[in-house]
């Protein structure tokens, strides 16, 4: 599947060098500048999507194996939630058996990441913006993992601001500069504008990872195997090969 990407910026989250190793999560961080060989990966994904965080826990896995740069791209499945959020139930129903969140912690535990279902869902518009921010302030990928880690372990509210400046703080931000530009929107517009572009290409399920310059899109948290054999291929193209 092939997209154009002309018409958004290149330019991946964070100014890491190489890879740094989070605190919170004990998992290394893969690389967030890019260089010659490296294939970016853009990964356009909502926090309250389950497969999204077992999907990034591929990547990231994926790109301490392979030279990939992770771009952390926001997606609102449920922007109609209000502060706050509102009970699981309420939102799904019945929609998914007991058997789908089994399978769920499954795949979660064989990607070696703790796992449970949080009892609300929250509106993620703050968190896109926040890790706006810390993108431009080179912890993009940091408080990415930590956004989930919050949701999908601990079940926090991480439509709540004072949340959010917690985990920046831990990642090494200034939660006051995080609290002010929250509050005063300043990468609302930024996060409208990516979030509308993935909607134009027709994105309609999430995650979906897109890989190069629009070379392929992976939908789905894939199986580790395909997802590094899709990098792989892609990066020997990229080569020449």
């Amino acid at each position: 599947m092939a997209l154009t990407m002309d018409s958004v910026s290149q330019t991946p989250y964070g100014e890491e060098a190489e890879a740094r190793r989070s605190p919170d999560s004990g998992h290394s961080q893969p690389r967030e500048r890019p260089t010659a060989a490296a294939l970016p990966v853009r990964i356009i994904a909502d926090y309250i999507c389950p497969w999204c965080y077992i999907g990034l826990a591929r990547a990231e896995r994926a790109a301490r194996e392979l030279p990939l740069v992770l771009e952390p791209w926001p997606y609102q499945l449920m922007p109609h939630l209000p502060p706050g959020g509102l009970p699981r139930e309420m939102v799904l129903g019945r929609r998914y058996p007991k058997q789908h969140y089994e399978r769920l912690r499954e795949q979660a535990e064989n990607e070696g990441i703790p796992f449970r279902v949080p009892e609300r869902l929250y509106n993620t518009r703050l968190a896109h913006q926040a890790t706006l921010f810390a993108a431009s302030r080179g912890r993009g990928q940091e408080l990415h993992r930590a956004i989930y880690q919050a949701y999908w372990e601990r079940g926090e509210d991480i439509g709540d601001i004072d949340v959010l400046c917690r985990l920046a703080e831990g990642c090494g931000l200034d939660p006051s500069a995080l609290a002010q530009a929250l509050e005063e929107g300043t990468y609302r517009q930024e996060m409208e504008r990516r979030e509308a572009w993935a909607r134009g290409q027709a994105i309609a399920g999430v995650p979906t990872f897109i890989f190069g310059e629009g070379l392929f899109a992976l939908v789905g948290a894939q199986e580790y195997g395909v997802f590094v054999d899709v990098a792989r291929r892609l990066l020997e193209r990229s080569r020449g090969g």
